[in-house]
């Protein structure tokens, strides 16, 4: 991967901040970071204006805002971040971050685009809520603190402590649930026009990830793999428009996207056990009692 690439730092008078880096020119550096995986650490106490942009980093940036307001820059798309939230810039994009408000206390992180973080290169900037932002904010202060001390530096036990916190936040239940509510909102879209020519990869693009980060999104946060996930949505669909006597078999496979009704019968029978035309006759002779469940 190229490691050229162009950057914007501006830094006002009054805002502080410090850092420790992996690298040997870094000052102070520790070289205990590359263990993690991450290139640089540190914090910013920004009072009168910070502005970074990156185009073409071969590295993640991620931000945990403890205080004060600031934006994160994703291309021409601008997205707030405030107290307690986390922001994540993957790698090789057009990204950056500011500070909006009267003052932004943040933690960061430059991390090495590996196995080891769960960001996707070339994927969309993200802000999400996070719990205990201040304590790690906090926790890379001491970091930072003792790694420029020369003797009895405890500043291994404070990058443990760092890393532990970060994993954690980037693995958080908020962060699952903001995803999954990302990729179910993605799903609805199949619900609202079942019909339309509904593909893996248009749906993968749409999220911002290659087809094979999608899958494994889909199927960490919604259990199941992408395309199931669309014949599902397609199927309860048909189900409540053969439910509530919309049209015929053949009408309503072709308002979810079968152009043959021998293929969508197949489809409906091993999503519900039963095929449509038995549907229908169980509800005309007794609609009170269908013989599956809904599912």
């Amino acid at each position: 991967m190229s490691t050229i690439y162009q950057e914007l730092f501006e830094a006002g008078p009054r805002t502080r901040q410090l850092g420790v880096g992996a690298r040997i020119f870094h000052h102070p550096h520790l070289r205990a970071l590359g263990d993690y995986d991450m290139l640089l650490a540190g914090f910013s106490e920004a009072r009168d204006s910070l502005h970074v942009e990156r185009v073409g980093a071969p590295f993640h940036v991620v931000l945990v805002s403890a205080e004060g307001e600031g934006e994160v820059i994703d291309g021409e798309q601008r997205l707030p971040v405030g107290p307690g939230q986390l922001a994540v810039l993957p790698a090789l994009g057009h990204s950056g971050f500011r500070m909006t408000g009267t003052e932004w206390r943040i933690a960061w992180f430059l991390l090495n685009d590996a196995p080891s973080w769960p960001i996707a290169a070339a994927g969309p900037a993200q802000v999400r809520p996070v719990r205990d932002a201040e304590t790690l904010f906090h926790a890379v202060a001491a970091l930072c603190l003792e790694a420029r001390r020369d003797h009895e530096s405890l500043s291994a036990g404070a990058l443990v402590l760092v890393a532990d916190l970060l994993k954690r936040m980037l693995d958080s239940s908020e962060a699952g649930d903001a995803q999954a509510a990302a990729l179910r909102a993605l799903f609805d879209d199949v619900t609202r026009a079942p019909d339309a020519d509904w593909r893996v990869a248009t749906l993968a693009a749409r999220h911002g990830v290659s087809t094979a980060h999608f899958q494994r999104l889909c199927l960490k946060h919604l259990g199941h793999a992408p395309q199931r996930l669309i014949v599902a949505r397609r199927m309860a669909r048909a189900r409540e428009l053969l439910l509530a006597g919309w049209g015929n078999v053949g009408q309503v496979a072709a308002a979810v996207g079968y152009q043959e009704i021998a293929s969508f019968s197949r489809r409906f029978s091993a999503h519900f056990g039963l095929n449509p035309c038995e549907l229908l006759r169980h509800l005309q002779r007794a609609p009170k009692e269908l013989p599956f469940d809904p599912g």
